[in-house]
């Protein structure tokens, strides 16, 4: 298979060609000029001077749109490296967009040259290949796992007890929360402009990545990494609309394409009995470190630069509660972000010291953001811009529509002018201090 420098170097021999012919076109184009040439001889010559300059108008232009085809297929096959080690049905998915963008470029037998890029401007798109992978392997889990239902259901059924003592029980409910994560999923996934960038089956629960815009061409694109308790099959739906909401408030005040990303690629810690497990407590690591290589990875997609630009998208990682811990992980595993947005965090744990300065959204009444316990409280950093929460009440109401906080993270996503908060000193602040002393 193909990789993406094979590309980039058949792009550049192409160019090269394309030039080429520009000026063998322009000689040819000049050959008839002779001062004092003119008569039946000199009509004729000027016209198939003119055939000619037509043909190597027509053969450059087909060059221009396979050079432009072939290198955007190197920009999305290095592209796909980032995201993670693409597998043979990604590559294979790759190879055949990337013939069928070829063949939009050819000219068709009557003379007539197709569109110069396909579909929506970008020959191949690293998050609609992505997208087609994933849809496929989640429709294929969804009816396997269907018959895993209907099996331990009958076991259940035919058990004694309902299967305690053989955990049918227990394996139907596991079976059943994987079918719900996958229907909301799917009903995300039914919305306008969604695509699935992150698909995996964990050994606890499933975990997905969904992109609202157009990941692959947007100037800027915002990363939501939801907190503890989130779930695929309870939670998808409203953290998509949040997404949603911030990309479109963000679109209205940046002057380039906004996309956005919901992060639910990792399995977050839960409020049941993972609470006395180390590798999978809200109060531990275990989580974010255990997610940070998957969201690393996508940071690390994202930040590539496309061939025709000169940098890659401004990237905000807008994080919530535990997600700021999971994001300090993922940044600290070579993730790169241009802003980071940190909402209610327990703790900005030791982040890269080339990290950006952190915009901090405290509620005074959410206790969470006063725990500290994942390192230093990000509203007391020196370097954070503390933003205005006013009217907000409790650890969940940051992306509240129509909200201060909301409309603060959407400026920071745009890149225009927040609106700033105060340090304040609250009971939970001072009861930390005490902690410390005692």
């Amino acid at each position: 298979m193909w990789q993406a420098q094979d590309m980039w170097r058949r792009g550049r021999a192409l160019m090269v060609a394309a030039v080429g012919l520009e000026t063998v076109r322009d000689r040819v184009a000049t050959t008839t000029r002779v001062a004092g040439w003119s008569g039946a001889a000199a009509t004729a010559a000027a016209a198939e001077s003119t055939t000619l300059v037509a043909g190597f108008e027509e053969v450059v232009s087909s060059l221009r749109r396979v050079e432009a085809v072939v290198t955007d297929a190197g920009d999305e096959r290095a592209s796909l490296d980032r995201w993670g080690p693409p597998d043979a049905d990604v590559l294979a998915e790759l190879d055949a967009r990337v013939a069928g963008a070829l063949r939009q470029t050819v000219v068709d037998p009557g003379g007539s040259p197709r569109a110069e890029r396909p579909d929506d401007g970008v020959a191949v798109d690293a998050a609609d290949v992505l997208d087609a992978v994933l849809r496929a392997r989640l429709a294929a889990d969804r009816d396997s796992l269907r018959e895993v239902e209907r099996d331990l259901a009958a076991e259940v059924d035919r058990s004694f007890l309902g299967g305690v003592f053989t955990d049918a029980d227990a394996g139907l409910a596991e079976t059943r929360d994987r079918l719900a994560a996958l229907e909301a999923t799917l009903a995300v996934l039914a919305l306008p402009g969604r695509r699935l960038v992150h698909y995996e089956q964990g050994p606890h629960r499933t975990t997905v990545a969904v992109a609202v815009g157009a990941v692959g061409s947007a100037g800027r694109v915002a990363v939501f990494v939801p907190g503890a308790g989130t779930t695929v099959g309870g939670d998808l739906a409203e953290r998509d609309a949040e997404t949603a909401r911030i990309v479109a408030d963000a679109g209205r005040r940046a002057d380039s394409a906004i996309a956005g990303i919901t992060w639910l690629g990792y399995e977050a810690p839960a409020w049941n009995a993972e609470l006395v497990d180390p590798a999978r407590s809200v109060a531990g690591l275990g989580p974010a470190r255990a997610g940070a290589a998957a969201l690393a990875d996508a940071l690390r997609a994202l930040d590539l630069p496309r061939h025709d630009v000169d940098d890659g998208p401004r990237v905000s990682i807008v994080a919530h509660s535990y997600g700021t811990v999971l994001a300090a992980e993922a940044l600290r595993d070579g993730g790169s972000a241009d802003a980071v947005v940190l909402m209610g965090s327990p703790g900005w744990n030791d982040p890269p010291p080339d990290a950006p300065a952190p915009y901090v959204l405290e509620v005074a009444t959410d206790p969470v953001a006063d725990l500290g316990r994942f390192g230093t409280d990000p509203s007391e950093l020196p370097t954070a811009t503390v933003l205005a929460t006013d009217g907000a009440v409790g650890h969940g109401a940051y992306l509240d529509e129509g909200s201060v906080s909301a409309s603060n993270v959407a400026a920071v996503v745009a890149g225009t002018e927040v609106v700033r908060g105060s340090r304040s000193t609250d009971v939970a602040d001072v009861l930390r201090f005490l902690l410390r002393l005692w």
